[in-house]
Formats: C-alpha cells, sequence, structure tokens
C-alpha cells in the first residue's frame, strides 16, 4: 500500500500529506509515523513536524544508488524509544524537490506479533528473532527451515522453522491413517473373496454330492441349479449326462435278458412237449400228459416269447406249474400254498422271479428233511407303494454262516464264487435291482424252523424310471 502511495502518479506535497494522513488513520496500528522527505533530507509529518534525516544512513544509501526504495536497520524512535524499521520509498515521477521521497516507520514489536515462529532477515543480520524460537545455526539439527523471499524487499527473506518432531509426529499420524484404511480395505476385500469363493465352493460342493449319490445306484437325482454361469452350465450337463447313461444302460439290460432268451429256441421245445402229450394220451397215462402238460406251461410262461415283463398272475401260474412237477417228484415230503390279492392280477413284474426262491427252498430247505413233510406258501400283496412277495418255509434254516454270506452278497451285489448257496437268489435280486433300482430286491430270514424270501418291488408300472 505504501509502494503504491509513493509511485500511484504525480503528487504534490500537499496530497501526499493528506494521502498520509488518511493512511496513518486507516492502519495506524501498522506503522508508527508516515513523513514526507525532500531531497535535502528534511522530513514532515502530516502535522507539519520535521526534522532531518540527511545524516541516516538509510537516506545515504537510497540517494547514492537507483533502487526504489532501502530499509533501514532497526533503530530507536525518537517518538516513544521503541524499536522500529524505516522504509523509504522514491517518489516517482519527482514534482518537486520537496517531495522526493516517502518515509514510513514500521515498530518492530508488531511484526513480532505477526511472525510468532518466523525469522526476517534482511540481508544483513536478524531482524526479527522470536525469544522462545532457537538460533538457527543450533537448531537445524532439530528443526526443519523454510525459507522465502519478501516480494518487493529485496534481500529480506522470511525464515520459517518448524520442529522435526511434529513433522515426523504428523507423519506418523499419517502412516497410521493410511495403515488403519489398507487394513479396513484388506478386511473388505477378504470378505469379498469368501463371499465370492462360497457362491462358488457351493454348488460345486452340492454337485459333487450328487455325484456320490449317483455312485451309490441312486438315478433319479438332478441338479436344481439356475445359475447361468459356467457352473449352472456344468449342472445341465451333468443332469444330460445322466440321462443319457440312464438309457444306455437300460438298453444294455434288455440286450442282456434278451442274449439269455436267444440261448433257447422256445417253438422246437413247445413242439416237442405237445408231441410227448399227444404220445402219453394215446397210451392213457394220465400221470404223464399231466407232468408234461405242467412242462409245457412252465416253459411258456417262463420264456413269455422274450418278454421281460409278466402279470402278477402269470408268474404264480408259471411257479404253480414248476410245483406241480416238482410234487410229482417230491410228493411225501413236499406240499404248497399260493395266494394274492386279485386286484393285483394284472400288476406288471419282472418275469421267472418266484421259481428260484422255491427251487432253492425245495433242494436246502425241504429235501434235507426226508422224514417228514414240509409246505411252501408265496403269497403278494400290496404295502404303501411296493408290492411285497414272500416265499416261506418250514424247512431246514440256513446254517448262521451261510446266511450271513447270502445276505451280504444280495446287499453289495457281488456273488462270492465260492458261495456255495444262492446263485439263483443273487440272480433274481440282481434282476430286480436291474429293472427297478437299488432300493429295491431280495431279502432273506431264517430261524428256527422259518426260512422266508421276500421281495419288494414299486406299484404302477413296469420299470422306475426314477432309480437303476
Amino acid at each position: 500500500m505504501l509502494a503504491t502511495l509513493a509511485s500511484d502518479h504525480h503528487w504534490t506535497r500537499e496530497e501526499l500529506l493528506r494521502e498520509s494522513r488518511k493512511l496513518e488513520q486507516r492502519r495506524g496500528h501498522d506503522y508508527e509515523s508516515i513523513r514526507i522527505v525532500d531531497l535535502k533530507g528534511n522530513s514532515w509529518t502530516s502535522d507539519s513536524k520535521s526534522f532531518s534525516i540527511l545524516t541516516r544512513d538509510y537516506y545515504k544509501e537510497l540517494i547514492s544508488s537507483d533502487a526504489p526504495y532501502v530499509v533501514s536497520n532497526v533503530i530507536v524512535s525518537r517518538a516513544n524509544k521503541a524499536e522500529i524499521v524505516v522504509i523509504l520509498y522514491r517518489i516517482g515521477p519527482l514534482v518537486n524537490e520537496d517531495t522526493a521521497y516517502i518515509a514510513a516507520a514500521v515498530p518492530i514489536g508488531k511484526m513480532k506479533e505477526i511472525a510468532q515462529d518466523i525469522l526476517v532477515y534482511d540481508g544483513r543480520g536478524w531482524l526479527i528473532v522470536n525469544s522462545e524460537f532457537p538460533e538457527l545455526e543450533d537448531s537445524r539439527a532439530n528443526m526443519a527451515t523454510f525459507t522465502a523471499s519478501i516480494a518487493g524487499v529485496p534481500g529480506w527473506k522470511l525464515i520459517f522453522q518448524v520442529p522435526k518432531s511434529q513433522l515426523t509426529q504428523g507423519m506418523t499420524k499419517t502412516q497410521r491413517s493410511a495403515l488403519m484404511v489398507g487394513t479396513v480395505v484388506g478386511i473388505f476385500f477378504l470378505i469379498l473373496v469368501l463371499l465370492l469363493g462360497s457362491s462358488i465352493a457351493k454348488p460345486i460342493q452340492a454337485l459333487r454330492q450328487l455325484m456320490r449319490q449317483v455312485e451309490d445306484g441312486d438315478w433319479s437325482v438332478r441338479s436344481n441349479d439356475k445359475r447361468r454361469d459356467e457352473i449352472g452350465e456344468l449342472g445341465r450337463s451333468f443332469n444330460q449326462m445322466l440321462i443319457k447313461l440312464y438309457q444306455s444302460q437300460q438298453e444294455k439290460k434288455e440286450m442282456e435278458l434278451q442274449m439269455i432268451h436267444e440261448q433257447i429256441k422256445p417253438h422246437f421245445l413247445y413242439n416237442t412237449l405237445d408231441t410227448i402229450q399227444w404220445m402219453a394220451a394215446s397210451h392213457d397215462a394220465n400221470d404223464v400228459v399231466d407232468i408234461v402238460e405242467s412242462l409245457s406251461t412252465y416253459f411258456r410262461l417262463g420264456l413269455s416269447s422274450g418278454s421281460q415283463f409278466v402279470t402278477l398272475e402269470q408268474e404264480f401260474q408259471h411257479v404253480e406249474s414248476y410245483l406241480n412237477i416238482q410234487c410229482v417228484r417230491y410228493d411225501d415230503i413236499l406240499d404248497y400254498e399260493l395266494s394274492y390279492d386279485k386286484h393285483l392280477e394284472q400288476q406288471q413284474i419282472i418275469r421267472f422271479i418266484l421259481q428260484p426262491l422255491v427251487e432253492n427252498a425245495i433242494y436246502h430247505g425241504i429235501k434235507p428233511l426226508t422224514n417228514q413233510k414240509s409246505k411252501i406258501s408265496i403269497r403278494a400283496y400290496k404295502q404303501g407303494d411296493q408290492l411285497i412277495v414272500t416265499a416261506q418255509n418250514n424247512g431246514v434254516d440256513i446254517p448262521k454262516s451261510r446266511l450271513a454270506s447270502l445276505q451280504e452278497t444280495l446287499r453289495n451285489g457281488k456273488k462270492d464264487r465260492n458261495e456255495e448257496i444262492g446263485f439263483g437268489l443273487y440272480s433274481v435280486s440282481h434282476r430286480i435291482k436291474l429293472a427297478y433300482g437299488e432300493l429295491y430286491g431280495l431279502q432273506i430270514s431264517s430261524g428256527q424252523g422259518i426260512t422266508c424270501m421276500t421281495i419288494n418291488i414299486p406299484l404302477g408300472g413296469n420299470k422306475s424310471c426314477g432309480k437303476s
């Protein structure tokens, strides 16, 4: 502001005194006095008080140089004995010899109030030093120093010092803040990774569980994952694979059964039996006629034109034909009884599953008892959604060791080559599982003179489409 007053335009002495008076009124707390100086070194204030600065060093310095201003060293004010510095500006353009310079006295105390932790260097020595501020040279190890030139005052500098501990403290806080932010971000990403990992792992684990169920023989399982990503596509591919494998196995089973049928030429057998029956009838051999008729019925129903399934009624007729033949041979020790609910007559079942049970009962349960007559009872009934068929006899019990071995064979589906009893029983159980699934099959119990073989199959259809 003082520099602007000194160089703004052509001032007369009266105008400068008037403007300086206004400046003192507005900024009197910043300046002790503002004076007008002529070329002879005389200075006047707005109240016309004057004294000479002709011998002052700062006056001599300005008139001997081309500088626009000079700043004095610290001097003692005549007015109040306070420390001041004098800033002497050259007025330009010069109007007359009475208005050559403007001199402003600035109290050092005021500058100290403004600059608590700032050093002011005037190019010759320290101008202002806070009384509590350590010496610059002695504090370099513990202080951080910042220096800036003062615009408009050549040679003068502001030097600001801050204890390094404060800067380090600030950095430590920043580091702690950065560490905290980094920790929070890290935890967030960890949670995100866990959530993403869980969303991927859970459906894979569920699919793995389904595969284990398939390994146990349950082909009814399906993946219900509706996702449209790669995992969902994997589940759909798994379902399609199950369908294709199930169909392939069913075709294989049908071919295996068909191969068994092809090993026997039924028409040749039927024709031969009819011939024997006709010859027996022509000789009035009625007992021969009966047994040949039973044998013919046995084979006709057993082979069933190659069909895998027959009605329950047909299966009972088939096993009755077999029992009639055996009763001729073991008339003194064998008797039988057949029963089933009439509403189950047309229930479809896999063929040739009762005869092996009866054969096993005769040869391993009834035949060893030569001194008494035994009975085979076959019964079929509905239980829930299943058809239950039991074949019970009161012959000799199956030895415990062999019973345990046989039960294990039927349970795990693996036939022991050294097992003397049960190939026919194993075949029945295996064929039932092939046709209906692992939940169905044959169970055996024996003890206290009663041996019971139980078959369970699903009601309602030829095959179980859910499990195989």
